[in-house]
């Protein structure tokens, strides 16, 4: 018997928590809302103003359902509550123009938001007032649902939780179409000791038009994605697509980020930055920009402090970055931040996956590891061009193999020069030599189909004398879209006669030999893999 009334306390403790089944409506129509509340429910008021919904809930033990349906031009919905909650979006179109966010839930609990299937829903706050955004959470929001939402933040952020967002596999579509600030952000932006997160498991987000970052998580905030599409399109100087206060994690799924600014980066993490798999494609525009970050922060008041390392284990990265220096005036002109794919501020390890970097600008620069270097298995891939270019936008390709000619004399190291393919005076191709012992690359040369039966031209630059020069191919390139010129075997043949008056990085003096690297530093040695050494420390990667 005492077993029994023990089973019976715990089903009738279980309803209590149960989910109401029947949904609290808000309906809104243009100027005015109507809300729907089931007779059973006695711990649950509303006032009502226009098309403005502030909805006060007193359940201590049972979730309720709010479906949010209808379209109001000036309208808005405030919940307010200690206890979990489901909210539907079921076809609504909120926009707020007097002040504040278009939905703002009070509930510093878990909340189910539930994009229903089939339905387009879309929030705008307004410029007035000081929301965090558009679409704003006290606690922490669980997207699924097979809809579609879109979001603009004309006050601050497009959407804002206090703690952690979660977007479940089930999840359908969620479009930042701009925010003032962040296109989605986690954390108070205070000093605590929550762990805030964004954690996307599916579904498609697609973030542009945002004046800061794409995703921000603050407050020892870590960023985890493990499936689904994510794409970032930020415009800004000192923006950044992806951006943790601890730690951003690719376990699955495709990561495009596109970012264009001076000062800016694509994945930027101040504790630690690991790729474990999926396909990130990544481009980066801007002086002193960066494809990938590992940010190690020293100072005091730091949340995350003696961080800064990356690590790779799995998928596919491709990183294109272009730009030179950029000198901040703040520190009198004297701070200078160097374009790169890649900077890693303490160690980076790659054990598996493949990276490929791609650097173009005379200034800059594939990666730089401050910390130790350790790369024991996977792929990785460097090339740097002076010519600035995003082959990415043509449509058609072709393949060559090619080496080097000098002087008559093969090239035996390609660590210093850049080969370029040209549809007239615009570059449409690099080639990458994946090893130092390679005497020969792969190039892919890409087009659009108008450039179809025309002649390829070839130039190389070196980047110890700073000299550009044409190459003579072997034989005649002309473009055809899957074609492959040359083979591993007998590569396509590139000759040029070099300027003997150039000055190289080696001058002797004494009868020593003096290295001076490619910024005019003076260093040590040059080893194998390219990293100039001073005084037993690294400088940076060529």
């Amino acid at each position: 018997m005492k077993r029994q009334a023990i089973m019976i306390a715990a089903l009738m403790l279980s309803a209590a928590h149960a989910q109401s089944q029947t949904p609290i409506r808000i309906q809104y129509n243009t100027t005015s809302a109507k809300v729907t509340v089931p007779a059973d429910i006695n711990d649950v008021t509303y006032t009502v103003n226009g098309a403005n919904v502030v909805v006060n809930s007193d359940t201590k033990d049972t979730e309720y359902t709010y479906q949010v349906s209808g379209k109001a031009t000036d309208g808005s919905l405030v919940i307010n509550g200690s206890y979990k909650l489901t909210l539907q979006l079921a076809g609504v179109e909120l926009t707020n123009q007097h002040g504040g966010a278009a939905i703002d839930v009070e509930c510093g609990k878990r909340i189910a938001v539930e994009l229903v299937e089939g339905t387009v829903n879309r929030l705008t706050d307004s410029q007035i007032g000081s929301q965090k955004g558009a679409f704003y959470f006290k606690g922490h929001p669980e997207f699924e649902g097979k809809g579609t939402l879109y979001v603009t933040g004309k006050a601050k952020h497009a959407i804002a939780a206090k703690e952690y967002i979660e977007l479940k596999k089930s999840t359908g579509a969620i479009h930042i179409l701009g925010a003032v600030s962040d296109g989605i952000h986690c954390g108070k932006g205070q000093p605590s000791a929550e762990h805030n997160f964004f954690l996307m498991k599916g579904g498609v987000v697609n973030i542009t038009h945002v004046g800061s970052d794409g995703v921000d998580c603050d407050d020892y905030g870590c960023i985890r994605i493990e499936g689904g599409a994510l794409s970032v399109n930020v415009s800004g100087d000192d923006a950044t697509g992806l951006k943790a206060d601890s730690c951003i994690t690719v376990i699955d799924g495709v990561v495009s980020i596109s970012v264009t600014g001076k000062d800016s980066e694509a994945l930027r993490s101040h504790y630690a930055t690991s790729i474990e798999g999926g396909r990130l494609d990544i481009s980066v525009s801007g002086d002193g920009s960066k494809g990938i970050k590992g940010k190690r922060q020293d100072e005091s008041d730091a949340l995350v402090r003696e961080g800064g390392y990356v690590s790779i284990t799995g998928g596919e990265t491709d990183i294109q970055v272009t730009g030179g220096n950029f000198v901040s005036q703040a520190d009198g002109g004297e701070d200078v931040s160097k374009c790169m794919g890649m900077s890693v501020d303490a160690d980076y390890t790659q054990t598996g996956g493949a990276l490929s970097i791609t650097a173009l600008g005379k200034e800059a620069y594939a990666y730089n590891v401050k910390g130790e270097e350790t790369v024991s298995g996977g792929v990785l891939e460097t090339t740097r061009a002076p010519w600035t270019t995003d082959v990415r936008m043509y449509e058609n390709d072709m393949t060559a193999f090619v080496a080097v000619v000098s002087d008559g004399q093969p090239v035996v190291d390609y660590s210093s020069l850049a080969i370029g393919a040209f549809a007239g005076s615009e570059c449409v191709g690099f080639a990458t030599f994946s090893h130092a012992a390679d005497r020969y690359g792969i190039m892919r040369i890409r087009a659009n189909s108008s450039f179809a039966g025309k002649a390829v031209s070839f130039k190389i630059y070196d980047y110890n004398y700073d000299k550009e020069y044409a190459l003579q191919p072997s034989q005649t390139v002309t473009f055809a879209t899957d074609a492959c010129v040359g083979s591993s075997d007998a590569p396509l043949s590139l000759s040029y006669t070099s300027d003997p008056s150039a000055i190289g990085d080696i001058r002797m003096s004494s009868g020593k030999s003096l290295i001076y690297n490619l910024a005019g530093q003076r260093v040590d040695r040059v080893t194998s893999a390219g990293i100039y050494i001073k005084d037993g420390k690294k400088i940076y990667v060529r």
